[in-house]
């Protein structure tokens, strides 16, 4: 019965990954608008390619307060693609396998089997080109600075030796050049290194420390006190926020169900003590995370990552297990099995079944990519600096980078400016601010 069901769910969930990772690559080169974001990466990479300074003045209306190491890494790339948001969306699907691997090697390193390693990948690969479209596959360094630090977690639970554990925090490190709010893994690392070592977890922790200081010191030769100042950048704080997208969990809730129904009879272990630290530090920094304005689903990444690796660990131990809901007995196993599978299912976005299925689908992305085109060509006909409301047409027009609106509003919001002194400045600059058809930002029927 269990190999059985082994072949089945393996089975199912491949042929979800494949679905859903397949629809997320053929739209890496449609290019309708995924998110606001996409645009404005690619013009902090263009920005660079250009010789303009990569961190703008703190009093202009654009900014950019991310880590500069992915705009490099997209720029050395960008040659091969038709332009930086394409080479973007690929380095993030590249990075989703990047991190399902990952997961796969920790799982094994924890002594699960190579089936249940898999469906912890696989899981993963499903879960994020399923229910984070908007971001698997999408114009945006988050997927790839956790691909780096996914890495660095597998080096760190590997290791074997010293030198092992530097490397590890060292690529901890660099995934927080890459974007800085992936911290839960690093934490989790630390933690799990002092409770076996606690003299090695503090000549590490201050050894990262000290690195840390000397990068600070390295960005602020390279760019100046602007880069610290446009990093910490005014944003409006909620403390009710997390409570108002408590129903994104809904998405690894499933398996962790079943984790702490495991947890609760599993012997000591370390896979019960990597899994419990990882899922108890990455939730706690999502809900932080969430308090500020503008953190969107990316906060939750790495709580991702480590339901993939607890379902790795604890798929196989549940197979045969009994509970019992009242008097009602039920086998875990199989229940976790069929609810995993049943989210997948129940998710009604149709876009992955309607490429497949429905010659109509492409006919209509046809028709909106040539409404894009049209209006690309209107912005591009328009003189002077110009600001779209959909930002992937002033930038695939070839226009600047001249107003940052999220970034404006959080200004205005949190009193460092006003909507009057914003205004002026941009019409002192001569910004036309152009409306784009709605139909050229991606929509899900």
């Amino acid at each position: 019965m269990f190999h059985q069901r082994q072949s089945i769910t393996l089975g199912l969930l491949i042929a979800f990954a494949t679905l859903f990772s397949a629809f997320t690559l053929w739209r890496i080169g449609v290019p309708l608008q995924i998110d606001v974001n996409e645009a404005w990466n690619g013009w902090q990479v263009d920005r660079w390619l250009s010789g303009a300074p990569l961190y703008p003045e703190a009093n202009t209306l654009i900014i950019n307060n991310y880590p500069p190491l992915s705009f490099y890494i997209v720029g050395l790339i960008r040659p091969a693609f038709d332009n930086s948001i394409t080479a973007g969306r690929s380095i993030s699907m590249a990075s989703v396998f990047a991190i399902a691997l990952a997961i796969y090697l920790s799982a094994r390193h924890l002594n699960a089997g190579r089936w249940a390693a898999s469906l912890g990948a696989l899981w993963f690969i499903a879960t994020m080109t399923r229910f984070f479209i908007e971001y698997a596959g999408m114009n945006d360094p988050n997927l790839l600075a956790l691909a780096v630090m996914a890495t660095g977690f597998v080096v760190f639970i590997r290791s074997t030796s010293r030198s092992s554990l530097y490397m590890a925090f060292s690529l901890m490190m660099l995934a927080g050049l890459i974007k800085h709010n992936i911290v839960a893994i690093p934490f989790s690392a630390l933690l799990l290194l002092w409770l076996s070592n606690r003299g090695r977890a503090t000549e590490i922790a201050f050894y990262c420390s000290v690195t840390v200081g000397l990068l600070g010191l390295a960005l602020f030769e390279l760019y100046g006190a602007v880069f610290f100042q446009q990093l910490m950048m005014a944003r409006e704080i909620s403390l009710l926020r997390p409570l108002q997208r408590i129903g994104r969990l809904q998405f690894v809730l499933p398996v962790l169900i079943f984790w702490f129904i495991w947890l609760r009879s599993a012997p000591p272990s370390l896979a019960k003590r990597v899994t419990t630290i990882l899922v108890l530090v990455s939730f706690v920094v999502n809900e932080l995370a969430l308090t500020g304005a503008g953190v969107a689903n990316n906060a939750q990444f790495e709580l991702v990552f480590a339901t993939g690796l607890c379902l790795s660990i604890i798929v196989r131990d549940l197979q045969g297990r009994f509970s019992y809901i009242g008097r009602k007995r039920f086998d875990v196993g199989l229940a976790l099995l069929w609810v995993m599978v049943a989210r997948f299912l129940l998710w009604p976005a149709l876009d992955p079944y309607l490429l497949v299925a429905s010659p109509s689908y492409k006919a209509d992305i046809a028709e909106r990519v040539a409404i894009l085109q049209s209006e690309i060509e209107r912005v591009r006909a328009i003189p002077g600096p110009v600001n779209c409301s959909i930002r992937s047409a002033c930038y695939l027009a070839g226009k600047d980078f001249v107003f940052d609106d999220f970034a404006m509003s959080q200004r205005i919001k949190t009193g460092h400016a006003t909507e009057a002194s914003i205004r002026a400045e941009a019409e002192r600059l001569g910004i036309q601010f152009v409306a784009i058809r709605e139909e050229a930002r991606w929509h899900s029927p």
